[in-house]
């Protein structure tokens, strides 16, 4: 009988906190210069994302910060973690999902901040970072800019196309933001 009280004393209280997190999960991430943004499906209690933290915080291409001594952040609520990456490293895409899946969830989507320039061959646009060797691909042809121009984007990367991520090849992504100047 108390068991039974006490479930319809919680019970209310527990509600309004449930919708609070689906409004969170509809909000898109931000991310900020130097960081990644990523979402995994499952994140319920800090206790268990610990192990997604550690592994994450072994990849190469992260860069401690003063905030955290591993470099990872994690927002419960949301189901995301912030990597704060240093640019001129290589983002190993496999490890990534590797290190996910090891941790016990599935990566949705990688958020990134991306500051470079814009080249187009035969149809294709394409951003490449300029502190890195990466190159992401463009579903189209920015408004306004063109080819040689200097940009900042925000972009997403789906857990699709992460997986199809390969080394050197520019990697597909959906643009949230994007501006740039000519050089």
């Amino acid at each position: 009988m108390k068991k039974l009280i006490l479930l319809f004393v919680v019970l209310p209280f527990m509600t309004s906190p449930l919708a609070a997190v689906a409004d969170e999960l509809d909000t898109p991430a931000v991310a900020k210069p130097g960081e990644m943004i990523v979402e995994v499906n499952g994140v319920v209690c800090s206790i268990c994302a610990k192990g997604l933290k550690k592994n994450l915080a072994k990849l190469d291409f992260q860069s401690p910060v003063l905030t955290e001594k591993s470099g990872v952040k994690i927002d419960i609520r949301s189901g995301r973690l912030v990597i704060h990456r240093d640019p001129a490293k290589p983002i190993d895409f496999g490890a990534i999902r590797t290190a996910v899946k090891r941790g016990g969830y599935d990566l949705e989507k990688l958020y990134l901040y991306l500051t470079g320039s814009l080249e187009e061959a035969n149809g294709q646009w394409v951003l490449a970072e300029k502190a890195g060797r990466h190159k992401f691909a463009l579903p189209k042809a920015p408004d306004g800019l063109a080819d040689g121009n200097a940009v900042t984007a925000r972009v997403v990367i789906n857990a699709k196309s992460v997986a199809k991520a390969k080394p050197g090849a520019a990697v597909a992504v959906e643009v949230d933001e994007i501006s740039g100047t000519n050089q």
